[in-house]
């Protein structure tokens, strides 16, 4: 989902390999918070362990579970720039800021940070709401319950 923005793949003075290297590290990161984002925020059948040493998940993952990975990933993602938004914003007042950056891309990179936000919460929300094997609703089976 980051593919083509080359400041994730893109580091100074260092080789193609070692730049591999950070883009794969920061990736492993990147998974494990969105993994734990997934564990604290669902109540799933699996646990979205992750390996570090091989780098894979633990369990066999849906399609559905793999992009809301992604997605989860995208959003960390963003969120570090996000921090940096936010602390640059803070550093400076508003005066300073209209002459070194201007308020629409600012403004434009948190409407969209917001909006993924709002799209990851949706696909949490589905997720949790649906069998992750069968992709069903989940219902309530009130048979089970006795009521007298």
């Amino acid at each position: 989902m980051i593919e083509k923005d080359l400041d994730f793949f893109s580091y100074s003075n260092v080789s193609n390999d070692e730049a591999m290297v950070i883009a794969r590290s920061r990736a492993r990161d990147y998974l494990l918070e969105a993994a734990t984002k997934i564990k604290l925020t669902t109540s799933s059948d699996i646990d979205f362990n992750v390996d570090v040493n091989n780098e894979t998940m633990c369990d066999d993952l849906t399609m559905t579970e793999i992009n809301l990975l992604a997605s989860l990933m995208k959003e960390k993602y963003f969120e570090r720039d996000f921090s940096l938004l936010k602390a640059f914003q803070i550093q400076f007042s508003p005066k300073d800021l209209q002459v070194f950056s201007p308020a629409n891309e600012r403004k434009t990179f948190m409407d969209m940070f917001e909006s993924i936000k709002r799209d990851n919460a949706v696909l949490m929300d589905n997720y949790s709401s649906r069998d992750r094997s069968t992709g069903k609703l989940k219902t309530i089976d009130y048979q089970a319950y006795q009521f007298e």
